[in-house]
């Protein structure tokens, strides 16, 4: 926003240097990014923030000002009531004085996208040059002078914040205007100079035969102002600030006019921005307004915010009165009732302030006038939570799959649930598989994601090509398929997975095995199974169905190499995905915690000859059945195949603990222990003992 110091005069008196003030205003939270000389005149570029659409005017930066520096301001119509009444009126008309000037018919069809228009109908008009004190002005805040009538609708839309239109009376068909959505494929040519095809997501200004313009961006050829016009309909409208948005982004049409409606105007300046540019146009063109339409909804009261002056003092860590919390907000042009009783002050927010809806909001405004600078540096204080039952169980399930899974070696990643269909497509997924954004922001973020598999990937990319030797990640989070949400656990891997200097073993589909197997021990009651799968994302035979029980729990599998070339990884990718509800219907229950034991174990170890094709988990469950609970450790110490071996056969060793938690076992009993387990596995798997 470009704001001239020698147009900003005349709404306030400004004492300070422009540096000063420029000083002044960024630390008021409207930074001065620049000061030009333009024509000899300072020029303030004011970054304005999105939620302060009042500050988009002259006006606007003028009442910033005089609150700063406890100033008055100096509006143009004087202190009036023009635009303070309120309520509901329909229709406000004034009668035309001459027979050949009929009084502008104006209808809204739809009031959501319009709530308010107001038509001025001005006669004689003479189009020519405006002053050059306007042009100048013009000029400054970056807009090209084009003829008096034109050059006033822009002057009031930058002193104001209100963007107007208008339009050569004569050609408009039937004097008629008519704020409705846009017929399919109903054309139009707007000012500059492009044909367009309308679609009915569009709201248009039109006549009884045809659009004249599309609301609150760009009016059309056709009907705009001429060398030759004398007969003027004066055009201010509140519209719809989603709608015009929507709408300029589906046009890629933007001005001056929708950047401000899209923020959203005052809805006061609609009447009071009219009243001004109708003067001007009558002051510097000639002509005589003789008729006036007022169709629509007048502006509701605003609702009043109650502000507890203790609240607001700790939450700024600043003492604040209730004295000086009233002067402040009526400096900003709040209407501040008395304090109550309770130390609670009522505030009205200005019809120019929409962002004004809570008390913190009130908040941010005192510490802006008081200066952030001037605020001293406090530790926040704030009560403890004694416990966080607020939080549901599942919440606290998730949260521990998180630390098991870093537990496991692996971290946390957190990637874009919105994609895009290349990149969808590029790891064999169909379009139609996600779900389409209506409007989204852009084309990279178009769908809604139906696997971790596309986020997961971009992330190994970057940190293989940032130098990354191995790469090892884990995500939560939602994916859509078929139109439902689902919670998913992704799990990646490639590269380096052991960083031994001795043996730097790649990962593979063996270590994600492992880790899920862990995982899967660690967290839910059964036993993890694969069944070989088709996944369209995978190598031929490289992927498997996650099983726990009779219940599928995901997918797993190397990611196909066309897909990880494509994206400039040279090394195989291995990833699975579980379900993480089904991963949380197992749990296995709270383990129960013992005191470590009193007594020491006794140690044995067990060697034996069995086959190849005996089991480890089937020798594992004889011992435990034989030695019962006074086997508190059993661990395979030794494999071993080689000469002394005969073919088909293979050497186990055993390291096993007996304890006894009540007393101190003998070695009778332990010897005595030992051998009933030698005799069973002979017995069961012809095991010879070695």
């Amino acid at each position: 926003m470009k704001v001239p110091l020698e147009w900003l005069k005349n709404y306030v008196t400004i004492k300070l240097a422009s540096r000063a003030l420029a000083e002044r205003l960024t630390m008021a939270g409207l930074e001065v990014i620049g000061i030009h000389d333009i024509d000899g005149q300072p020029v303030f570029d004011i970054e304005v923030t999105p939620n302060r659409s009042d500050c988009l005017s002259i006006i606007g930066i003028a009442r910033e000002v005089a609150a700063i520096t406890g100033q008055r301001l100096k509006l143009p119509l004087g202190q009036g009531a023009v635009g303070k009444r309120q309520g509901n009126r329909k229709t406000k008309s004034l009668p035309c004085p001459t027979p050949h000037a009929p009084c502008p018919s104006i209808h809204i069809e739809d009031r959501k996208g319009c709530s308010r228009y107001i038509g001025r109908l001005i006669e004689g008009v003479k189009v020519g040059p405006s002053p050059e004190w306007m042009q100048r002005r013009l000029i400054a805040c970056g807009a090209r002078p084009i003829n008096n009538l034109v050059d006033i609708t822009n002057y009031v839309l930058f002193e104001y914040g209100q963007p107007l239109h208008a339009f050569d009376a004569t050609r408009l068909a039937d004097q008629t205007i008519v704020i409705r959505r846009a017929i399919a494929n109903e054309p139009i040519t707007t000012l500059d100079g492009v044909s367009r095809k309308l679609t009915p997501e569009v709201l248009v200004i039109a006549d009884a035969k045809r659009p004249v313009a599309i609301a609150g961006i760009m009016g059309g050829v056709g009907s705009e102002v001429t060398q030759a016009t004398t007969d003027v309909l004066l055009e201010s409208a509140c519209f719809d600030p989603v709608l015009i948005r929507r709408t300029g982004r589906m046009l890629g049409l933007s001005s001056e006019s929708s950047y401000r409606f899209e923020r959203g105007i005052d809805p006061i300046s609609v009447e009071t921005a009219s009243a001004r540019a109708a003067a001007l146009i009558c002051e510097l063109s000639g002509g005589r307004e003789v008729a006036l339409k007022d169709v629509g909804t007048q502006p509701a009261a605003r609702p009043v915010i109650q502000l507890d002056a203790t609240r607001a003092s700790r939450w700024l860590g600043l003492p604040l009165d209730p004295s000086t919390i009233r002067t402040t907000l009526a400096r900003l042009g709040c209407r501040v009732a008395s304090t109550d009783a309770r130390g609670v002050v009522h505030v009205t927010p200005p019809s120019f302030r929409q962002d004004l809806r809570r008390d913190v909001d009130l908040y941010e405004e005192l510490a802006r006038m008081v200066g952030y600078d001037r605020i001293p540096a406090t530790l926040p204080q704030m009560a403890m939570i004694e416990s966080q039952t607020e939080r549901s169980t599942s919440y606290w399930r998730i949260e521990s799959l998180r630390c098991l899974c870093a537990s496991l070696g692996f971290t946390e990643a957190v990637t874009w649930s919105l994609i895009s269909e290349p990149a969808l497509t590029q790891c064999r997924m169909a379009p139609t598989s996600a779900a389409r954004l209506a409007n989204p922001l852009s084309q990279d973020h178009a769908l809604l994601r139906p696997s971790l598999l596309m986020g997961l990937l971009q992330s190994v990319r970057h940190n293989l090509t940032q130098g990354a030797s191995g790469v090892r990640l884990f995500e939560v989070g939602s994916v859509v398929n078929n139109g439902k949400e689902q919670l998913r656990l992704g799990l990646i891997l490639s590269g380096v997975w052991s960083r031994d200097w001795r043996a730097k073993a790649p990962g593979d589909f063996f270590h994600l095995k492992g880790v899920m197997e862990s995982l899967i021990h660690r967290l839910c009651t059964g036993a993890l199974h694969l069944k070989p799968a088709g996944v369209p994302w995978s190598e031929p035979q490289q992927a498997a169905e996650v099983r726990l029980g009779e219940r599928s729990v995901g997918v797993a599998g190397q990611v196909a190499l066309a897909i990880t070339q494509a994206l400039d990884i040279e090394q195989g990718v291995w990833f699975a995905e579980l379900i993480v509800e089904e991963l949380l219907t197992a749990r296995r229950p709270a383990p129960i915690v013992r005191a470590p034991a009193m007594l020491p174990p006794v140690k044995r170890d067990l060697s034996v000859l069995v086959g190849e094709e005996v089991p480890f988990a089937s020798l594992d469950r004889v011992i435990h059945e034989v030695a019962g609970t006074l086997a508190s450790r059993i661990e395979l110490i030794d494999r071993y195949t080689g000469k002394s071996i005969p073919q088909g056969k293979v050497s186990l060793t055993f390291s096993i603990e007996y304890r006894d938690p009540a007393r101190t076992l003998t070695a009778t009993e332990v010897d005595g222990l030992h051998q009933r387990i030698t005799q069973a596995l002979a017995a069961q798997f012809h095991a010879q003992l070695r």
